[in-house]
């Protein structure tokens, strides 16, 4: 992600990666997948992503993240936090379970989560 290598990322994933969102689970349609990032990083331009801990148990992985960056409109600083955790199959990702809090701004001389 902080490449801006969407097509790297999205190759990482099964075609029928199955994803379990709060609109509902389903299988992701990658190039959807591919339009979202790309709709981020435009509201986000600098967005960049801090891995700040990894689990890895047989074929699942938990990554503990914050994304941030300046919002395009506000030119505020806003993160967003969470917990992926990923089921693993051949060597790609093929489920994924997110737990993402909303972005928001960050107000100045604020620590970070």
């Amino acid at each position: 992600m902080n490449r801006r290598e969407i097509r790297t990322v999205l190759g990482n994933m099964r075609p029928d990666l199955y994803d379990h969102e709060l609109e509902g689970d389903h299988t992701n349609d990658l190039e959807e997948g591919a339009q979202r990032l790309q709709g981020l990083m435009k509201q986000i331009p600098d967005l960049t992503v801090d891995v700040r801990d990894v689990i890895a148990d047989g074929d699942k992985v938990v990554v503990q993240a914050v994304w941030s960056g300046t919002n395009a409109a506000s030119q505020k600083k806003v993160e967003f936090h969470g917990f992926v955790q990923w089921r693993i199959v051949d060597g790609k990702f093929a489920e994924r379970w997110a737990t993402v809090t909303p972005v928001v701004e960050i107000p100045e001389g604020a620590k970070v989560w």
